[in-house]
């Protein structure tokens, strides 16, 4: 992806606030499902566990699409991946809002996923093209930030849409959003094709040298550890309104607030976080994971013990669980794009995502299941503490091996 003279002069920020914003729209739409799920939950007469499948539907099929996505973006490029995921996104959520049924919901949702499993390769490979090693942490925490404020808009406008006019009609809205950025940012992103991929020693990219992290025991442990930050995120996502509502006694707007609290806390983690990781620890970035890890088992081990009529408490709460538990995505992925490098960014950042999805896929069902099985959101919150621990243990244990793995990329 060759750099063009205005971006030598102006630098590549002003392209940076091109790719968040088209992100954030994106996420507006997707990340739309958790606040719409009170929602949901009564028009299709649904189960918790029925209501721990939505964003996983979201996401399932990301599970299967990140690595060709990956390899996707390495070979068509930013615009055509990041705007053609998106318009795939947005026409799947108009056919969901038309859903008679909950099959056919997911079946819409999983189709969307299809298109969001696009987007992240490619950010990642333009985050990688764009910027130099000093700056790719508080650009990709840039970025990410797009994510978590598109989250923050859709849990603030989304509830109040879907009381007054239906969830029907606040799906579309959130489908509209997404697409938007495909007519907006076309010619922003002219001219982001992929350039040519080599990897290291001059050998073009192929089927088995794609496989090659997963012989290094180090990246494993990485990308283990993102399986279990990931069912983390999941359940804060996608249970923490139903929480508030059956829990706490606050109403579907309040709990969107309260969702609204934690995507903000994540929103300013990754910014922050990523600026320190350019700065701090010698540019090693795994020790970030584990501060965010922690902070994600202890705001759990609080809503685990916490009253109802606590809403004041779980604002404050929410918040910090957003940043251990939204926050550290974006080191995750800068990291895993280092690891693949120039020629493989989109490859790696696709497995980064998989691992990720795969926790998402996972984590809220099974959150779900411990809530029926037990009719207990302590435990269900205390369960994932622990989780969240072991991610934090195993992160530190491995972390300068995973660091040696990029200093290599």
């Amino acid at each position: 992806m060759p750099v063009r003279s205005d971006e030598r002069a102006r630098g590549p920020w002003p392209l940076l606030a091109v790719l968040t914003a088209a992100y954030g729209a994106g996420a507006f739409g997707i990340l739309g499902v958790s606040p719409l799920s009170p929602f949901l939950l009564t028009a299709f007469q649904l189960t918790r566990v029925e209501v721990g499948l939505l964003l996983p539907a979201v996401y399932a099929s990301g599970l299967l699409f990140s690595l060709p996505a990956g390899r996707m973006a390495d070979r068509l490029g930013v615009r055509a991946c990041l705007l053609g995921g998106l318009a795939l996104a947005g026409a799947m959520l108009v056919l969901a809002a038309s859903a008679s049924s909950f099959p056919a919901l997911l079946g819409c949702l999983m189709g969307a996923g299809i298109g969001w499993s696009i987007v992240n390769p490619a950010l990642g490979k333009a985050i990688i093209d764009l910027f130099p090693t000093s700056q790719r942490g508080v650009a990709m925490g840039i970025k990410q930030m797009g994510l978590t404020l598109g989250g923050v808009a859709s849990a603030l406008a989304l509830p109040p849409l879907g009381a007054a006019l239906g969830w029907r009609a606040a799906m579309v809205v959130g489908a509209a959003v997404v697409t938007a950025p495909v007519a907006l940012a076309w010619r922003a992103l002219a001219g982001r094709g992929a350039g040519p991929a080599e990897l290291p020693g001059g050998r073009g990219p192929s089927a088995e040298s794609a496989w090659w992290w997963a012989r290094r025991p180090a990246l494993l442990v990485f990308f283990g550890a993102g399986l279990g930050l990931g069912m983390a995120q999941s359940a804060l996502l996608g249970f923490l309104p139903l929480f508030a509502t059956q829990r706490l006694g606050v109403s579907a707007v309040g709990a969107g607030a309260l969702l609204a609290a934690a995507q903000a806390g994540g929103a300013l983690a990754r910014v922050g976080l990523g600026m320190a990781s350019d700065r701090w620890f010698g540019g090693r970035r795994t020790p970030w994971l584990v501060v965010t890890a922690a902070l994600a088992a202890a705001s759990f081990g609080i809503f685990a013990r916490m009253a109802p009529g606590s809403a004041a408490l779980a604002a404050a709460v929410s918040f910090w669980a957003g940043v251990g538990s939204f926050g550290w995505v974006g080191l995750f992925l800068v990291i895993a794009a280092e690891v693949g490098g120039r020629a493989q960014a989109g490859l790696l950042t696709g497995v980064a995502m998989a691992s990720i999805l795969g926790g998402i896929l996972v984590g809220a069902p099974l959150f779900g299941a411990l809530l029926d099985g037990t009719d207990s959101y302590s435990v269900a919150w205390a369960a994932f503490a622990l989780l969240s621990v072991a991610a934090a243990v195993a992160l530190a244990a491995g972390g300068r091996a995973i660091a040696g793995e990029r200093r290599e990329a």
